[in-house]
């Protein structure tokens, strides 16, 4: 049975009455909380707003009443959120913390909020509007904003001290100039390879040949380029066959790991060396250098780096001492002997002190006239404990020591010395001749010093120039063309030494002009039995007559290389079949022996 019941006539009043007190409880809690409440129509236009939204926002009210949200959606960066938001508003879908942002009319400042709507229906189930929330989120904004910034600042802080960490790492172990590995890479590496390899290990010291001459004459920059192209060249030939390293000034060296090391090394060497041999450009001009190279090899564990590293160099001081331009690969008899040299190399100072240098002196001859027309004054050393050293001995570490110019000067003093106490015992020394190196010839003060030395001009004074000198570019400076003419104008002879030894050129001699050419030794000693050799050293005694320059030949050591050399047109000789280098003593016993008559000079 269906019971039916009838509806009291003040029912909807007390239904409407009790609609209208919800409201009002609604705006009152609304009025505590920090959110406000809105509403909207089907069409999604605001039709009610709580006080509160207008009292955190500064927007009024009317302002925003019967026109829908996406008045808002302003920023393109943030139109793919609006669509779906109105998507889902077109939908009637419920939606939870919608943020998005608008200026504030009365200050121009961004207002955040976040909105959450539940769609609503009547009872036919037909969608009559959105009710929800809102909530200001400026400060929570403000605060993501200011933490993202100080994340930001962080951030480029951090990579700022990631690229001054990598910065100081290259600077570390990376040459600021060219690129390349350094020596604190060179030690670490090395110290490895030793340590952990299988292989052969190759250690190759290379320097640059005539590289001061550049930074002297071209400049520091042109230096700079010279080392920069050297490194691009090195690495490209070494290229993944080892790691290329610049350890100071013109210096570099190559680490290598393979089991065939020596042919390895030797073909790096010398295609370094032919790569460097290639002028280079620096701005307008065209700088010549060269490369010597030398390294060593050793198995791991049959080595020290230090031993190593000491046995490259000592292939590398082979290789300058052979010529430049060279490879050599350092042996134990080589070692042994550089060993020698350079233990003697720390006695050498206390004996420039000491005066242990002292000059020997070859005599000069005129075999058509049998005159004894002038010496050669030759260094030799007065060792306390090994005795009477010739330069082969010394020089070589005298030079690594920059001392050889000291020792030049002392030779020089000595000699005259001892051309005066000759003269004095009443016996004359026509002429003498000494060597000058090349340091020697860059100092400005050389002229002056000889100026005061040579007091006695009743004799001639000649200075030796070794054909390295003066066929090097690297000497060919406004120094060395002064201190020449300054020598020549106070009457010193110019002589030229080991002529036809090396690159011998016309060009070359010309820029010189000596009085006296002295035909090398490996010329005049082959020459009676080698046709070829007897024909060069023809060519070159016809080029001294025909330029006006008098001709010598030394390092004859025996009666036939004085006849076959006097039949080419040379009576000029010096060598061992007259006399080895002699003392003081035995000069004065040697000239007269031959009756040298004073003031009988044949120049």
């Amino acid at each position: 049975m269906i019971t039916s019941y009838s509806i009291p006539d003040d029912y909807f009043s007390a239904m409407a009455s009790n609609k209208d007190h919800k409201i009002r409880d609604l705006e009152d809690f609304a009025g505590i909380a920090s959110d406000w409440f809105w509403e909207t129509d089907a069409q999604h236009r605001f039709t009610y707003f709580s006080a509160r939204m207008e009292e955190v926002t500064k927007i009024p009210t009317a302002t925003v009443l019967g026109r829908r949200r996406d008045i808002f959606a302003g920023d393109p960066a943030e139109q793919e959120k609006w669509d779906a938001h109105i998507a889902d508003l077109h939908a009637h879908r419920p939606f939870q913390n919608f943020e998005y942002s608008i200026a504030r009319r009365t200050d121009g400042s961004v207002l955040w909020l976040r909105v959450a709507g539940q769609p609503l229906f009547d009872a036919d189930g037909a969608f009559t509007g959105y009710r929800g929330t809102g909530h200001n989120i400026t400060p929570e904004k403000e605060t993501m904003r200011r933490l993202l910034e100080s994340n930001d600042a962080l951030a480029e802080r951090n990579k700022e001290l990631d690229e001054t960490r990598s910065a100081l790492e290259r600077a570390a172990y990376r040459d600021a100039l060219t690129g390349l590995l350094n020596r604190r890479s060179f030690e670490r590496d090395l110290s490895e390879v030793l340590q952990g390899s299988s292989d052969c290990i190759g250690l190759m010291q290379i320097d640059l040949d005539r590289f001061k001459w550049i930074n002297d004459t071209l400049g520091h920059a042109a230096g700079d380029t010279v080392l920069i192209e050297a490194a691009n060249r090195i690495s490209a030939v070494v290229s993944d066959k080892g790691k290329v390293y610049r350890v100071g000034g013109d210096e570099f060296l190559v680490i290598m790991e393979t089991d065939a090391m020596s042919d390895v090394a030797n073909w790096i060497g010398d295609t370094i060396v032919e790569k460097m041999a290639d002028p280079i450009l620096c701005g307008q001009q065209r700088a010549s250098v060269g490369a010597s190279v030398g390294f060593a090899i050793a198995r791991p564990g049959e080595t020290t780096a230090d031993r190593l590293l000491a046995n490259a160099d000592v292939a590398l001081y082979e290789a300058k001492r052979a010529g430049r331009n060279t490879v050599c690969e350092s042996t134990a008899q080589m070692e042994a002997r550089v060993s020698a040299v350079r233990k003697l190399a720390g006695d050498i100072p206390l004996a420039l002190e000491r005066g242990e240098f002292i000059p020997y002196f070859q005599p000069q001859v005129n075999v058509g006239t049998g005159v004894v027309i002038g010496a050669e004054v030759l260094v030799r050393w007065q060792h306390p404990q090994k005795g009477l050293l010739a330069p082969g001995r010394f020089i070589d570490a005298a030079a690594e020591l920059g001392l050889v110019a000291e020792i030049d000067r002392q030779m020089l003093q000595q000699a005259i010395g001892a051309v005066q106490r000759l003269k004095q015992s009443g016996i004359i020394l026509p002429s003498i001749s000494v060597n000058i190196s090349a340091a020697r010839l860059m100092d400005p003060q050389l002229p002056k010093e000889i100026d005061q030395l040579w007091v006695d001009r009743s004799y001639r004074l000649a200075i030796e120039l070794l054909e390295t000198i003066y066929f090097d570019e690297q000497h060919a400076t406004p120094q060395f063309a002064e201190n020449l003419k300054a020598l020549r104008d106070m009457g010193v002879r110019i002589e030229t030494d080991d002529f036809g030894s090396g690159r011998a050129s016309i060009t070359g001699l010309l820029k010189v002009w000596p009085d006296r050419l002295k035909v090398d030794r490996s010329l005049i000693q082959a020459a009676a039995n080698d046709r070829i050799k007897r024909s060069i050293v023809a060519a070159i005694l016809d080029m001294t007559r025909n330029l006006g320059i008098e001709a010598m030949a030394e390092g004859v050591e025996t009666q036939e290389d004085i006849e076959v050399i006097r039949a080419l047109g040379c009576d000029i000789f010096q060598g061992y079949a007259l006399s080895h280098p002699i003392g003081e003593a035995a000069l004065a016993d040697y000239l007269v022996a031959h009756r040298q008559a004073s003031g009988v000079v044949r120049l």
